[in-house]
């Protein structure tokens, strides 16, 4: 193969045999490492989705869900601690043995509820999405006032989370519209007033399992508590 180099001076011909070899190993060593070096462009695609869809919270474009680890769950309130003094997870209400009184409702209390302290009686008290999710619904129910029911995941398991006696009208978002976990939502309704209908300011959180919407504030037997959750379990209550 070096017939060409017949006529040339044996130091140059050595000179030319040793630039052709190493011409050789360097292509070589580039295909090689060509060959076995990640694909940027992949792990720039990989990139973008993660810092769009940070794990362990994934969203997709249309009827998207978010999964929430328990640790994840916020608080609704500040303070929120010292607020669970009269009505806790699964309690059992009577006109006689309530904290609350006047008392209205009877049975099993299936969700919790936060207090207010008094210096915030007739002050804006935000109330924050305890979860990511979607909106389900938005409304005025008796019982509540103002509620809002979001679509969350906890422990891979679909849920629905209640907020009960919100001031609908401080609700700027609407059903099919997302939520961030921390995410203010809107404030409480006014103490005894149509934004509660009638109740004590407070706010009334509630766990319920599957994607129905169930915003019952009270069940009537212990076996109907298995179909909801106590939020205190789940990081809200500190």
């Amino acid at each position: 193969m070096f017939i060409w180099l017949r006529g040339i001076s044996f130091m140059r011909k050595a000179i030319i045999i040793i630039i052709f070899l190493v011409a050789i190993a360097i292509v070589f060593l580039v295909s090689r490492k060509m060959a076995t070096a990640p694909n940027n462009n992949a792990q720039n695609i990989e990139k973008l989705v993660v810092e769009n869809n940070p794990a362990p919270n994934i969203i997709s474009s249309n009827d998207y869900v978010v999964k929430n680890n328990p640790s994840e769950f916020v608080a609704p309130l500040n303070r929120v601690g010292e607020r669970v003094t009269k009505k806790p997870f699964g309690i059992f209400i009577t006109s006689q043995n309530s904290p609350v009184q006047p008392e209205r409702f009877r049975d099993y209390h299936s969700g919790t509820d936060f207090e207010i302290f008094p210096e915030e009686l007739n002050v804006d008290v935000s109330v924050k999405a305890v979860c990511a999710g979607k909106i389900k619904m938005k409304k005025y129910a008796s019982g509540y006032g103002g509620v809002l029911v979001e679509d969350c995941i906890l422990d891979n398991n679909l849920i629905t989370v209640i907020y009960g006696h919100l001031k609908l009208a401080s609700i700027q978002k609407n059903a099919g519209n997302n939520l961030a976990a921390g995410e203010t939502i809107g404030i409480l309704g006014a103490d005894k007033s149509v934004e509660t209908d009638g109740e004590r300011k407070n706010l009334h959180l509630g766990f319920h399992k599957g994607t129905s919407v169930n915003i019952l504030g009270y069940v009537q037997n212990k076996n109907e508590l298995l179909d909801w959750l106590n939020p205190c379990d789940y990081g809200v209550c500190r």
